[in-house]
């Protein structure tokens, strides 16, 4: 859609009412009594004399006009309003006979009749060389008010104007530049100029805009009021009906239609096919079960998942903070309404957002980068994207979900698709803008991985919130079995089953009990022990005996160093079907020796093993999220990235060291094992001694992890390590740093 801003004057024909007339005080039904002055005459002019002087000359022809509206001619209401304007005077029977409403203009005239209701707004359009912003979030009703307001010569002055507001030498301008194509900037000029050459003029703008921002400078500066377009409400359309179905039963009371928030996001030509009903009733029933097809609101609540408290407590609150809001009880900026969800897959991040939506009655609009990306390059990319935000925005209250949001990557990365990713980051900064400033819209973002996300679009004010949902804990777990399971859960004996599935998603316990309904179908009997256990061992097969016991040994050994090497206390420490992980915090910033802690621990379960069992297995290796992994990344950045090692020049990691380069991270890693196999050493009975206790608990939480810890000195080792490059180096390094009597190493230990 191409901008459109073109410039109108205006000429007011007629002034109904004095200059010095005064707001009235609001009448029952909503709309004050002077609105309705307004409202009731202008609509009844529009009913009577069609659209503009071309539509009725085409009428006279009996030709269609090329590109009209469509317009409506109701049956018997259609001959009262034929009467009425004969009684009139202002047309001939013939003429009348022929002549058509056009629900579509009615629609919108009453719109903008409603904009007088505000005082505020009154005043604004009517101060000499004044500039309004109408928000219009939807491009489809910026291009269709656009259209009427161009051509308004007919009925706009037909407006009364007691304030002076004054029609004439009035300057409408649209700016259309959020559909995501690559000309959003010459759009913007196109409009910045326009806006320009009519204040230059003295006339009066009106800017119809996607969003408050006013994206000129001159319109920044004259800007007088920003209001958002008055929406169709119950009123407003219950005036329309009184002129094109008027009844002798009188006209229809507005809470016999559908409530204002599904008006609110029906198309305008959604409604105008209502109105090809006979009866009021019948267009009421009609808008009802349209709104009813758009309005999708989820089925699954809150009370149908199950949450850890640290996911349910935020969520909880943003849900009774929108009731307060739909209620009227709490501004909508007192509302953290945006909220980024992180985590591994298949732990119901996508899930919850559809229990939000269902909780508070809001429309869902979900999508992904890879559902916009599929439509094509960047800038249908973005239109699709746009769609979406603009889709959210027309159906409020809503949750509008954005998932792999670590695709919207960082702006300055070095790659040849950063000037790619660098529009699209900055086009989807401009959405979240425009939803977090939108009333009743919820913002949920999804990914696996929040540290590939440009962190512009994390920032307080996109996503206030950050929640994090990992894999469920044994707790967690028997609730999500006891859910599935429901009536008959208390038959069964979850805890052993649970205890299983430890680090497994969400989705994967949901699927066991699925696997075991399936088992006892093919059986033709019901639900039983056995089933789940069988259905357990399928998806997650338990390892052999000293598999798990070399595991505990390895977790231990990450606990013990950690603990002994004074770094954060541990928040979990888990033994699974799988293997096992601890939950060592992360810390804001590190220094040399800090971060070299941080690497022994690391290597603290490969060095348990090594010490207990002899050697170490693959475990300390598996895949790029590994022990090794993480203490080999740790230590290039320590050397090359954050000058903490000697050298100053930033010389990032790209996977392609050179032999020199590994040979010195390596020497780093050696060192820090050494320091950890000599504290497990030292320590072994409290290694086996936790090693034992999580066998036999398979999860150890952070209370009990801190009895477990309890006596073991904090300060055993000296937190310092120097850089070596050969064994016979590394050892008499180690003598120094660990001091003698303290366990030094056999010559093989290098």
């Amino acid at each position: 859609m191409s901008t459109e801003a073109r410039l109108i004057n205006v000429q007011r024909e007629e002034r109904v009412g004095g200059a010095n007339s005064r707001a009235a005080p609001a009448s029952p039904d909503g709309l004050p009594p002077h609105v309705l002055d307004i409202l009731r005459p202008l609509l009844e002019h529009i009913a009577a004399h069609g659209r503009r002087p071309a539509d009725r000359e085409a009428s006279d022809a009996g030709t269609e006009k090329t590109g009209s509206e469509p317009s409506y001619a109701p049956g018997e209401g259609q001959a009262r309003l034929d009467a009425a304007s004969q009684a009139d005077g202002e047309a001939d029977g013939a003429d009348a006979a022929r002549r058509p409403v056009p629900p579509r203009l009615l629609l919108i005239a009453a719109r903008v009749a409603a904009l007088l209701a505000d005082p505020e707004t009154r005043d604004a359009l009517g101060a000499p060389c004044a500039c309004v912003i109408l928000v219009l979030p939807s491009a489809t009703d910026r291009c269709e008010v656009n259209a009427e307001l161009q051509h308004g010569e007919t009925w706009l002055p037909r407006i009364p104007d007691p304030l002076d507001l004054g029609w004439r030498r009035v300057a409408f301008v649209r700016l259309d530049d959020d559909d995501g194509r690559s000309e959003i900037m010459a759009d913007r000029r196109a409009f910045a100029n326009c806006l320009e050459r009519a204040v230059a003029q003295g006339l009066r703008v009106v800017a119809l805009m996607p969003s408050a921002d006013p994206v000129s400078p001159v319109l920044r500066a004259l800007c007088r009021r920003t209001v958002a377009f008055p929406p169709l409400t119950a009123e407003l359309l219950a005036e329309v009906l009184r002129v094109t179905h008027p009844s002798p039963d009188g006209a229809l009371p507005a809470a016999a239609l559908p409530p204002d928030e599904d008006l609110a996001i029906l198309p305008t030509a959604v409604v105008e096919v209502a109105f090809r009903q006979d009866t009021t009733a019948a267009v009421a029933q009609e808008l009802a079960r349209a709104a009813g097809r758009l309005r999708t609101t989820p089925r699954t609540t809150l009370a149908d998942i199950v949450l850890a408290d640290s996911v349910a407590d935020p969520v909880r609150r943003l849900v009774a903070d929108m009731a307060a809001w739909r209620a009227g009880t709490l501004a909508w900026d007192e509302v953290s309404s945006s909220l980024l969800l992180t985590g591994p897959p298949g732990n119901g991040k996508t899930l919850l957002a559809s229990a939000i939506a269902g909780s508070v009655g809001a429309t869902l609009v979900a999508t992904s980068y890879s559902a916009c990306q599929k439509h094509g390059h960047q800038g249908d990319m973005l239109a699709a994207l746009a769609r979406e935000v603009e889709e959210a925005i027309l159906r409020r209250p809503s949750v509008f979900f954005l998932d792999e949001l670590d695709s919207f990557t960082h702006r300055h990365s070095p790659d040849r698709f950063s000037r790619y990713i660098v529009g699209v980051v900055n086009g989807l900064l401009e959405h979240l803008s425009r939803l977090n400033e939108t009333p009743g819209v919820i913002v949920l973002g999804a990914t696996n991985h929040p540290d590939m996300i440009d962190p512009a679009v994390t920032r307080p004010g996109r996503f206030d919130l950050h929640v994090e949902i990992g894999a469920p804990d044994h707790a967690m777990i028997v609730r999500i079995l006891r859910h599935a399971i429901r009536e008959t859960a208390g038959a069964f004996d979850l805890a052993s089953v649970a205890d299983r599935l430890l680090g497994l998603s969400g989705a994967q316990v949901t699927a066991l009990v699925r696997e075991a309904r399936g088992l006892a179908r093919a059986e033709g009997v019901a639900l039983a022990q056995d089933h789940l256990d069988a259905a357990a061992g399928r998806i997650a097969p338990a390892p052999a005996p000293e598999v798990l016991r070399r595991v505990a040994i390895h977790e231990a050994g990450h606990l013990v160093v950690a603990h002994c090497l004074g770094l954060p206390q541990p928040a979990r420490a888990v033994l699974t079907a799988r293997g096992g992980f601890v939950q060592l915090p992360g810390r804001p910033s590190e220094h040399h020796g800090s971060a070299l802690d941080r690497i022994a621990a690391l290597l603290g379960g490969r060095a348990a093993e090594r010490v207990i069992l002899g050697e170490a297995s693959s475990g300390a290796g598996v895949g790029r999220q590994s022990d090794l992994a993480q203490a080999t990344a740790l230590a290039a950045r320590v050397h090359y990235e954050w000058g903490l090692a000697g050298q100053l020049a930033f010389t990032p990691r790209d996977g392609g060291e050179s032999a020199a380069t590994v040979r010195e991270i390596d020497a780093v890693l050696q060192s820090c094992q050494a320091r950890a196999e000599w504290i497990v050493r030292e320590e072994k009975p409290r290694v086996l001694r936790i090693a034992e206790a999580l066998l036999a608990a398979r999860e150890l939480k952070a209370e009990r992890l801190a009895a477990l810890l309890a006596g073991i000195p904090a300060d055993i080792a000296e937190p310092k390590v120097v850089k070596v490059c050969d064994a016979r180096a590394l050892r008499e390094k180690l003598q120094k740093a660990f001091g003698p009597g303290k366990g030094v190493y056999p010559p093989d230990a290098a």
